[in-house]
């Protein structure tokens, strides 16, 4: 696990003291070594957290004859198979490192070289015969790749974290404004964009290559999942499958030459990857015994303490369970260090526990497994529910409906008791209007701000010039049309929000130098899980039904059907009530952020009124965050 930067220009060799500003702002995605090159059109650094083949795996590293170098941030799993079937005998090897692979795949295959990877990655790669630069990321974007491409001084510029390539220019950012829209809406952005005007991303599952003769280079897109249901598999087969390959997707990713434990909440996904992990660390005759496992709670119990389920899953995997109690103390010292971390505002409060867990983790070990991924392409999310129970409505009502839903009312009826703890979300979704075309009702499902218009300035408004953030989801939403509905909605997740956690997974891990990995994200497991039918993967309308049944014997009864589990809810509504009501006015209402003519003030004043009734919701924690990461980037505020 690393991070990379680097400079590509046709214009003058890239400057070596700038490359090595960019590289060590990211000290922290690498302390344990570090290396650069630079080489007439290309400057390519890294910093290096060692994790496999901790003493022959520096980089930048080169092919035999040093025509091709690469620096790469990630981890290929099946980098063995790789080296031992394909390519031993016609390379010689200098390291065990995964990295090496890829030189020599690309030797072989070009470009192609990213579609026999089972990995977490970004890399970039020097070519000197063909002058060409190469930029990749995986399949989910598990690991980030940004750039920025200057015309003007004919630059490409990229790096794992934005403000490595703010540290090469020697600049502040400069806001993009409908991206703000995008995140006002969903808190995160969509697309290429990012909160950065003139800052993109890399899109997962895509490769980028630069030359002289194409400078501003040429993005191509290498895996996406298809429209390719089985309707003849039955659901016994589909769960073995999705066994299987979930069993060797752990196997593959326990790979490691330092300690290794496991993030767990009291849920499926991470009780599914520890109780995998623990039974393949016995079977291989080492201890399970001593696999370490970490959550986090809240003193303040309820929903908000988790941990007691957590232990149940632990005491059935005989994992060595540890967890961390963040305080509304340790969310008003540590919530400009996040927001720098993170590079631009994303997701929901739960990245506040999640950093904690990552200090837990690495005070014990190097490398976690975690659970992202299963939501967004098992279905995961009980909103999902609401949107079948209108859609099964409409067609029980009117004989019909936009789609062949697959699982009719009747299956979802027993399964209602599920959305008990949803009414408030219930009743917003059903106020105006019902029976409207799914990506509209989808939309409303999970937008997060429809005053968007209330909170910000009339100037901001004239400069996003009528940008409506539906029209690019939409877009995204209906990008396969042959989808049934629950493919459409996952689809859309595994694009959009997905990202945005993982962007979270990322950041908030590799502040503490800690390598997070998420077997469920595998390729494997991604084409399987959209070839099946919506009533047998959402069976009954039961979260990740196929996935329970997959599991069988492989957790207690309790936690595999478990139905209350919430996401990693945080009680800020508590503390905004008793301790940081002070903190969000200093923040929100000091006269740097209401000149910024931003936000309204009469907006902030609202949301930080005195009223009983006035309480933290999701509109004030993405003011919150924005107005940070405005102080941070628009300002240079960036903490000690």
């Amino acid at each position: 696990m690393c991070g990379i930067c680097g400079v590509y220009s046709t214009k003058s060799t890239p400057d070596r003291d700038r490359l090595l500003k960019m590289r060590e702002i990211m000290r922290h995605r690498g302390p344990d070594d570090c290396g650069i090159f630079v080489n007439e059109e290309i400057g390519l650094a890294m910093r290096r957290l060692s994790v496999i083949d901790l003493y022959t795996g520096q980089q930048p590293m080169s092919n035999e004859d040093d025509s091709i170098v690469i620096v790469l941030n990630g981890e290929i799993y099946n980098y063995i198979e790789l080296r031992n079937n394909s390519l031993k005998n016609k390379h010689r090897f200098k390291t065990k490192s995964d990295t090496e692979v890829i030189l020599h795949l690309y030797e072989d295959y070009g470009p192609d070289c990213v579609k026999y990877l089972n990995g977490m990655f970004a890399f970039a790669l020097w070519d000197k015969r063909k002058k060409l630069l190469m930029i990749a990321r995986d399949p989910f974007g598990i690991k980030p790749l940004y750039y920025k491409s200057d015309p003007g001084n004919r630059e490409f510029i990229f790096a794992s974290e934005i403000k490595s390539i703010l540290a090469y220019q020697r600049s502040r950012a400069t806001l993009n404004v409908t991206a703000l829209y995008d995140y006002l809406t969903f808190q995160y952005v969509l697309g290429e964009k990012t909160l950065f005007e003139g800052i993109s991303k890399l899109m997962p599952g895509h490769y980028m290559l630069l030359s002289d003769e194409r400078p501003e280079g040429k993005n191509v897109k290498y895996w996406d999942v298809e429209n390719s249901y089985d309707f003849d598999r039955s659901e016994d087969d589909f769960a073995d499958e999705l066994c299987s390959l979930l069993e060797d997707s752990v196997r593959i990713q326990l790979r490691s030459d330092v300690p290794l434990g496991a993030h767990l909440s009291g849920g499926v996904d991470t009780g599914a990857l520890t109780s995998i992990a623990s039974g393949l660390l016995d079977g291989n005759g080492k201890s399970a015994s001593g696999f370490k496992t970490f959550t986090a709670g809240f003193k303040e119990g309820g929903i908000y303490d988790d941990h007691e389920f957590a232990g149940i899953t632990s005491s059935f995997c005989k994992s060595d369970h540890i967890v961390a109690y963040p305080t509304a103390d340790d969310f008003e010292r540590e919530f400009t260090r996040l927001m720098w971390f993170l590079d631009e505002p994303v997701a929901a409060p739960g990245l506040f526990p999640q950093y904690f867990v990552s200090k837990l983790a690495k005070e014990n070990v190097t490398v976690v497994l975690g659970g992202q991924g299963s939501d967004e392409m098992l279905g995961g999310y009980t909103r999902y529910l609401i949107l079948y129970l209108e859609q099964a409505l409409k067609k029980s009502i009117a004989g019909s409906s936009n789609y062949d839903l697959h699982i009719p009312l009747k299956d979802l009826l027993p399964n209602l008791p599920q959305l008990n703890k949803y009414q408030p979300l219930m009743s917003y979704f059903f106020k105006e209007g019902l029976f409207g075309e799914p990506d509209e009702r989808y939309f409303r499902l999970i937008l997060r701000n429809e005053r968007i218009s209330e909170l910000l300035s009339p100037e901001i408004q004239e400069m996003a010039k009528g940008y409506n953030p539906f029209d690019t989801f939409r877009e995204i939403f209906n990008a396969v049309p042959e989808f049934e509905l629950l493919n459409k909605v996952l689809y859309y997740e595994m694009k959009a929000w997905l990202p945005a956690l993982l962007q979270v997974e990322d950041r908030m891990s590799m502040a503490w130098s800690l390598e997070s990995r998420v077997p469920f994200l595998d390729t494997r497991i991604a084409e399987l899980a959209f070839s099946m039918p919506s009533n047998i993967k959402f069976k009954g309308g039961i979260t990740k039904y196929i996935l329970r049944k997959a599991l069988k014997g492989k957790l207690p009864e309790s936690i595999l059907w478990r139905q209350d589990k919430l996401g990693f809810p945080v009680p800020l509504k508590q503390w905004f009530k008793k301790e940081l009501k002070p903190f969000l006015k200093d923040k929100m209402l000091n006269n740097t952020a209401l000149n910024r003519n931003i936000f309204r003030k009469e907006s902030i004043e609202s949301q930080l009124s005195e009223n009983q009734e006035s309480e933290f919701d999701r509109t004030l924690w993405g003011m919150l965050c924005m107005e940070t990461w405005f102080s941070i980037f628009l300002d240079g505020n960036a903490p000690k």
